[in-house]
């Protein structure tokens, strides 16, 4: 499949036609909605979005996950909403109540249960749930919950659900890209002005946006940075602990290359990675791969990210391995207090 993504990209200008009949379906559907012919139902709660205008990749979970905490730290219940991509199930599914998880990554998609993990093991009381229609997840657990706020995980297209709030993360890729097929842009950039908040990593420059933007725009500065690494059903570890020692990176995530980048910002020594598709079902195959090439090389640890650790999650023989896998947290450079302030506003 990684070959299939390079022949894409080698072939997508091909692809260009089929792209501006995309734009002007985007472009249409977006003015029925502006101009209220396509309706738009509203949840009784604040309903905060936190979505992007590329297909994957951008790291929206973690910002959701950073905004959930802090209504947590309010007193605030929360509840998160997602498609549930990749699952292998439809309609709604509980994943957790903020107590007991209720479904694993197959039934409710990686994002969802990594989320619906940490709630758990956290002990922060997020409510998450999955479903194609937000509005009707939403009901359903009003009937159920007593909850304060809605955070929708990857939301910013799903105009049929009010939001009072949209948050955008901005990966820096955005100009460069063409529109799908032929690119990866959901989006054109003019529906930027849609958004309350604008999200840049910090290597961006923000004045390569400026004429998509307006003046009454939030726009916020961060990166994201790695906070501890964890083995595999086990312990925590502090990140100094693994300086210098040889490793075995893998992923199935939108950005491989990040992770790869994150780990040797950190000082690992990362004698081979292993870049997987996104939201990749692991086989034991995989596994035994991974495995040999670890007594191989003397490496001492293999390494992969959060979501890829809940998609592994079943796999409890995992536990005899040298598996690691990393958190990461959002670290604000510019705007965090404004955030705050306006998110506080909402509830």
């Amino acid at each position: 499949m990684i070959s299939l993504f390079k022949i894409w990209r080698g072939l997508r200008f091909l692809l260009i036609p089929f792209s501006f009949i995309y734009w002007v379906i985007v472009v249409l559907r977006n003015l029925f909605y502006d101009r209220g012919i396509l309706k738009v139902k509203k949840l009784p709660r604040p309903v905060i979005s936190v979505g992007n205008i590329l297909a994957g990749g951008t790291g929206k979970t973690p910002m959701v996950e950073w905004i959930g905490k802090y209504f947590s730290t309010l007193g605030k219940k929360v509840a998160i909403l997602s498609r549930g991509y990749g699952r292998r199930t439809r309609g709604f599914v509980l994943v957790t109540d903020g107590e007991k998880i209720f479904a694993n990554a197959d039934e409710c998609g990686d994002e969802p249960f990594q989320m619906a993990l940490k709630s758990v093991e956290e002990k922060l009381g997020w409510i998450v749930a999955v479903c194609e229609d937000r509005y009707i997840a939403g009901i359903k657990l009003l009937e159920n919950f007593d909850v304060d706020v809605f955070l929708l995980d990857d939301g910013f297209q799903r105009r049929d659900l009010h939001r009072d709030f949209d948050i955008v993360i901005i990966s820096g890729e955005e100009t460069n890209e063409f529109l799908i097929p032929a690119g990866l842009k959901r989006e054109p950039l003019s529906s930027l002005k849609r958004a309350n908040v604008l999200c840049f990593r910090d290597e961006i420059d923000v004045k390569n946006f400026n004429r998509y933007l307006g003046e009454d725009k939030l726009r916020v500065k961060f990166r994201y940075e790695l906070l501890e690494i964890r083995k595999f059903f086990d312990y925590i570890l502090d990140k100094s602990e693994f300086s210098s020692k040889k490793a075995v990176a893998f992923s199935g995530i939108g950005k491989h290359i990040n992770f790869v980048k994150l780990l040797k910002d950190n000082n690992f020594c990362i004698v081979k990675d292993f870049e997987f598709p996104d939201h990749y079902r692991y086989t034991w195959m995989d596994i035994e791969d991974i495995v040999n090439f670890l007594n191989s090389t003397g490496a001492e640890f293999a390494i992969t990210t959060e979501k890829d650790y809940a998609r592994l999650f079943e796999m409890r023989e995992l536990k005899n391995f040298p598996f690691f896998y990393t958190r990461i947290e959002v670290k604000f450079l510019e705007g965090e207090n404004d955030l705050k302030q306006k998110l506080l506003e909402l509830v």
